[in-house]
Formats: C-alpha cells, structure tokens, sequence
C-alpha cells in the first residue's frame, strides 16, 4: 500500500450494486490505476450485497439508507466477511434510540462513521424529526444539526472506540480523511468514480445530496451522473458552500 497514491471512492453518486457487470468493470479500472485503491461504496438492501465476499476490494456500507433501522436489514451486515469491511455508515437523527442503539451495537465488531442526515425541506424534517426547530438550523441551503444536540453525538463519538463523524469539522474530505485512514490507513487525497455498470441508484433515501441533484441536472437538460471518470466531487475538492462558510468562520474567528 506505500505506492497507494490516492484512494478512489466508487459508486458515490449511485449505488455498488454488486453485480458481476460492475465487478468486471472495476477490476479493469484497479489494472489500469495500481496507484489508487479503489473501494465501494453500496447500501445493506442491495440484493446481491454478499458478493462482496467474493472480491478483493473493501467497501463502506450504509446500515441504515431509510434512517430508520430495520433489524432485518443489519444481519445481513453480519453475514459479510469482517475484513471485507472498510467502515459502516449509520445516518443519525436525534430522538430516535434505536439509532444510538445501533452504533453501540456496531461498534463492538466494526468501525462506525456517523452522518449526520441534513434535510432539505420543512416537509421532510417534520417527517422524521417532529421537534426538528430544537435540533436543527438551515443554513448553506439544508436543515443541519447544530448547538446542544450535535454535541451529544459528538460526545458519544468520542466515547466510543470505533466511532467518528463524516466532516465533523465542516471542511469537506480534505479536513475529514476517514475514507483512506480505514481503507490504507493512511490519509491520502480521494477521488469519486461512478460506473457505467452501476447505473442509477435504485434506491430513494431520504433527502440524497446526489438524488437532489442528479434531478436538478436532469431538469436543465443535463447528463444525471458522469460515468467513468476519476474525479473530485465539490466536497472531495473543497468548494462546497458549507466548506467555504466554515473556512469564512474561521477566518473571521468565529471558529478557533
């Protein structure tokens, strides 16, 4: 891994359905780039998700894609190969226990990354947070959790052993390094790939940032994803709105 230049996150805009297509397809891509490490990035409802056992590469698996936690649904976590798994990904939202129960759950067998859902839409927030005015504040175009209630899970995150927070610092991937400290375990620069092989997500979780936009693309008359090209996204490279409000704060600072 001392060669691994950068790690290439595939799937980012869609889902890594497993298929033997989009294995093929990446295994073309791992040969032609030996110094990016390529993992994917899928969700526990995927059909055909235990093939992964079957292939080389490490994959972040979204345990929770509805929010709402379906014990169903996490046992087939239980049913991959554990070095398989680079991390899990559980979205949270405050009053819900069994959320907390489930990253305590995970925590003993795995790493966690927490999202942290952002809504965009009153219409969706009192959807899953009724109280949502008590946690959350809508800046840079989405609901986000902020003041006490983030500081919970901050908290927690810190008490636990193996569990953290995706851009906890507000600063994009650059200022995150989660996905190549536990894919290589080093921190190196990360690309997205969306395979051709993938197609469309098949799936329509909550408020997605690519769903919201691969919509809005679609209404200009614009191609919904990119396929097969390595690239940094806006929070991969840094030019998110909510980046460039954080950077602002702390240059102004707001945040020391």
């Amino acid at each position: 891994m001392d060669k691994t230049t950068s790690v290439v996150r595939v799937a980012v805009n869609n889902n890594f359905n497993c298929t033997p297509a989009e294995f093929k397809q990446l295994d073309t891509y791992t040969k032609q780039h030996p110094d990016k490490l390529f993992f994917i990035n899928t969700n526990i409802k995927t059909p055909k998700l235990l093939n992964i056992n079957n292939h080389p590469y490490s994959a972040v698996i979204t345990v929770n894609p509805d929010i709402s936690v379906d014990r169903n649904l996490v046992e087939r976590l239980y049913g991959l190969d554990p070095s398989k798994i680079a991390f899990t990904r559980v979205k949270y939202i405050p009053e819900h226990q069994e959320i907390i129960d489930l990253i305590q759950e995970i925590d003993n067998k795995h790493t966690v990354v927490i999202t942290l859902q952002r809504f965009n839409s009153i219409k969706t927030i009192t959807k899953y947070v009724p109280n949502f005015r008590d946690h959350y504040k809508h800046t840079c175009n989405r609901f986000r959790l902020v003041g006490d209630s983030l500081k919970l899970i901050e908290k927690l995150a810190d008490s636990n052993r193996r569990t953290f927070i995706c851009d906890r610092a507000g600063l994009g991937c650059q200022g995150c390094g989660l996905c190549s400290e536990y894919t290589i375990g080093n921190i190196v620069p990360i690309y997205s790939l969306n395979l051709s092989a993938s197609g469309i997500c098949p799936y329509s979780c909550c408020d997605c940032y690519a769903k919201t936009m691969q919509h809005f693309l679609k209404g200009i008359g614009k191609p919904m994803i990119r396929y097969d090209y390595i690239h940094r996204n806006h929070k991969q490279a840094g030019r998110t709105e909510h980046i460039k409000n954080t950077l602002k704060k702390v240059a102004d600072g707001v945040l020391l």
